[in-house]
């Protein structure tokens, strides 16, 4: 499949369902309902597949248009892989705005985006955090049409965010998933006045957001997915969601209607009797000047102590880890220090950049033994 098919009205139209995995499409039958399966697994988690109604794309597409001030003459920008629900929401939303859609560099490269982002005239984008920090390194001012960039699939921290507002580059920070077909919540364009917070995210009008008595997202809305693809011996079996909300893994306050994100609930872990949020710890360091994405605390079980930390690093000069790690253990609590750190030539990822954490603790894991 071509990512311009998916701006085609034969493609919305048709009851054909497929499946979305790896750079290719598969056909899929015994679906009861015009549908296209993603395959995802986030950055802990086994892999699954979700499926997702034609119908309630189009129906993400169509808000989140709205919430980003998307009309007829405005053009959406491709550079996340098309098959993953992110990516293959941005032709989706041109679609549904009838506006221009562009793909750009098949495989990312922050020149030569930067490049297409002035010859396209693109005004809205979709990126993940390891783009942002890319095209930030240029140092060069966003190119002036571009008027909403939506960062997902991980969180911006607040330095590398402004950073990015302080050259021109409008982003805004997400929350979405996989089994929501793309946006819950997105920051207001207003925002973009504003010092860049990578919380307090307005809640789309399709979806219904409410939090457990341990403070996990639940959500629910017609844009939620339809159900799951299992494999079993007979090939992939169609199962229909059962619940009217989905319980998300990640952990989130709600204030004045707006959603703040705190952490995935199954990161955090004990140390000492003391919970611990490993992510959390990352934020710190990253906010130390040390680069996100090329660097990850992972929690590893310990029988005295439950967990210890250990930071893994993508070779990253030994006196700024040394620095940063110093200037956080300055204000830690003595349960929550780093104790060791390994460097690894390159970080397991998925197609979307985000860093494979299973994989990480497997690789540290196979090194120590």
């Amino acid at each position: 499949m071509d990512p311009h098919t998916i701006t085609q009205s034969e493609f919305w139209q048709s009851a054909a369902s497929f499946l979305l995995e790896n750079a290719s499409c598969h056909p899929l039958v015994d679906i009861p309902i015009p549908s296209i399966a993603f395959a995802t697994s986030g950055s802990s988690s086994t892999p699954k597949r979700i499926v997702l109604a034609k119908k309630s794309l189009l129906l993400s597409a169509a808000a989140v248009n709205q919430h980003l001030r998307v009309t007829q003459k405005s053009a959406w920008g491709l550079v996340l892989p098309w098959w993953h629900v992110g990516g293959f929401a941005v032709p989706t939303r041109a679609y549904a705005a009838q506006c221009r859609f562009h793909q750009g560099p098949i495989r990312w490269d922050a020149d030569a985006c930067y490049d297409w982002l002035s010859a396209a005239n693109i005004t809205h984008l979709s990126v993940v955090p390891t783009q942002v920090f890319d095209l930030v390194q240029l140092g060069k001012p966003c190119p002036s049409p571009l008027q909403a960039m939506v960062v997902g699939g991980g969180r911006l921290e607040t330095s590398l965010g402004q950073r990015a507002r302080d050259l021109g580059w409008p982003v805004l920070a997400s929350y979405g998933m996989t089994e929501a077909g793309s946006q819950i919540a997105t920051q207001d364009i207003d925002e973009l006045t504003n010092p860049y917070s990578p919380d307090s995210l307005s809640i789309l009008p399709i979806w219904q957001v409410a939090l457990n008595d341990q403070g996990i997202i639940k959500i629910s809305g017609d844009a939620l997915f339809h159900g799951y693809l299992h494999t079993t011996n007979n090939g992939l079996n169609y199962q229909k969601r059962d619940e009217i909300s989905y319980t998300t893994k990640d952990r989130g306050v709600i204030i004045a209607g707006k959603l703040s994100m705190e952490c995935r609930a199954d990161e955090i872990v004990k140390i000492l009797g003391e919970l611990v949020n490993p992510q959390e710890i990352e934020r710190e360091l990253s906010e130390s000047g040390l680069p996100q994405q090329r660097f990850a605390v992972i929690a590893i079980a310990d029988e005295r102590k439950g967990h210890r930390l250990i930071f893994v690093h993508e070779n990253l000069p030994l006196t700024e880890i040394t620095a940063a790690i110093a200037s956080y253990h300055q204000l830690a609590a003595g349960y929550a220090r780093i104790e060791e750190m390994m460097a690894i030539e390159v970080f397991p990822r998925s197609d979307l950049g985000k860093i494979r954490r299973a994989e990480l603790i497997a690789h540290y894991l196979q090194a120590m033994s």
